[in-house]
């Protein structure tokens, strides 16, 4: 399973991809433990759950869950993608479903910043 979050809104509206991950890449506890916040995830969403605060300046994210394939983007047959629009500040749930994808248990694969080498 592969996740890539994107900060989307906030004053600036500017989009950002902030983490990506590739479950088959991690250790078991961290992958379990991203799996199970996706699962939460589409739950709320099956329940109808809009899931955050509301408010034009608080930050989104858009999380996008590609499974099968071969690499992100890769558009390879049978993957299956699933996206998810989450409201609020992730900071006021450390152990929130999307706290949980920000800090990926310590394992993220983080794009590297605009002072990156």
């Amino acid at each position: 399973m592969r996740v890539k979050i994107e900060s989307t809104g906030g004053f600036t509206g500017r989009r950002a991809v902030v983490a990506l991950y590739d479950t088959a890449a991690l250790p078991a506890g961290p992958a379990v433990r991203i799996r199970e916040a996706v699962d939460a995830l589409a739950a709320a969403q099956a329940r109808g759950d809009e899931g955050g605060e509301v408010g034009a300046d608080l930050p989104a994210y858009r999380i996008t869950v590609t499974e099968g394939g071969d690499a992100f983007g890769g558009g390879g047959s049978g993957e299956e993608s699933r996206v998810f629009e989450v409201r609020g500040d992730p900071s006021k749930g450390v152990t929130s479903v999307l706290g949980t994808l920000l800090s990926g248990s310590g394992a993220a694969d983080r794009p590297p910043g605009p002072d990156a080498t």
